[in-house]
C-alpha cells in the first residue's frame, strides 16, 4: 500500500512541477488555431497539459513550438515511464 501512496504523490508532484515549468515557458507554446482566438492559456491549461502527459494520453489544445519545450515534455514522459516501470518492479517482488 505504501508503494501506491508514494506513486500517487510522485505523479502529483510531477504534474505540479512540470505544470509550473510549462507556465514559465508559456511563450514557447501555441494553441490550437480554433481555440487561440477565444482564450489565452493560463496555469490551469498547463496543469491540464501536464496531467495528460503524465497519464500517457498526451492530447491537448496546447502545442510546443520550440525544441526546448519538446525536450522538457519528453523529460516528463521519461519520468512517467520510469515511474510505471518502478511500480511494476515493486508489485512483482
Amino acid at each position: 500500500m505504501k508503494y501506491v501512496i508514494r506513486g500517487a504523490i510522485y505523479n502529483i508532484l510531477c504534474i505540479l512541477v512540470f505544470g509550473a515549468i510549462y507556465t514559465f515557458l508559456r511563450k514557447e507554446f501555441t494553441l490550437d488555431q480554433n481555440m487561440s482566438k477565444y482564450i489565452a492559456p493560463d496555469i490551469i491549461d498547463f496543469i491540464f497539459l501536464s496531467t495528460t502527459i503524465q497519464a500517457g494520453v498526451g492530447v491537448s489544445m496546447i502545442y510546443p513550438m520550440s525544441n526546448t519545450v519538446k525536450l522538457v515534455m519528453m523529460t516528463q514522459q521519461y519520468f512517467m515511464i520510469l515511474s510505471n516501470l518502478m511500480l511494476l518492479y515493486f508489485v512483482t517482488l
